[in-house]
């Protein structure tokens, strides 16, 4: 397990309810994630628990880490978990004169600054913390390629 407090942590699937007591909404987050039942999702969003817990089903473009600008989320934790492919993710600890744009109603913003990268596998998963950690997913670890993968948007308002 990768972890860097209050940023990011990397760890296998079968651990996923060790982060239950983050939050109510983590831990449902957490049970639908351990519920492993992924096949029935469709593309795009997917409520669990309407605006608090839902996943973004997707084919991600996975990219050379030149192509891919880290990116942050104020109001929600993101959980990556690669399905199809092993996933290159760069993080590091939010530098907020490093902003160079945020989008309030998509929650959402880049930044302009460095990244250690990591590989997250199968079977694995990646939680990444609101505010603090910016994030530079979807990036390949051999050739550009697409990818299925989730994203589970957590809210941290509970």
């Amino acid at each position: 397990m990768e972890r860097k407090e209050g940023c990011y942590v990397i760890d296998d699937l079968e651990n996923i309810g060790k982060y239950a007591g983050l939050s109510a909404n983590f831990k449902i987050a957490c049970d639908f994630i351990a519920r492993g039942d992924f096949g029935g999702l469709s593309n795009g969003r997917n409520d669990i628990s309407g605006d608090d817990v839902f996943v973004n089903a997707v084919e991600a473009q996975y990219v050379k880490p030149e192509d891919r600008k880290p990116e942050f989320h104020r109001h929600h934790f993101d959980i990556h978990v690669p399905l199809a492919a092993d996933e290159k993710i760069g993080l590091a600890q939010l530098d907020p004169a490093a902003v160079v744009s945020y989008d309030e109603g998509g929650d959402g913003g880049f930044a302009e600054q460095g990244v250690e990268w990591f590989v997250i596998g199968k079977g694995q998963f990646c939680i990444t913390w609101p505010a603090t950690c910016a994030h530079a997913p979807a990036v390949t670890t051999d050739v550009e390629k697409k990818a299925r993968k989730l994203i589970v948007k957590v809210s941290n308002m509970v």
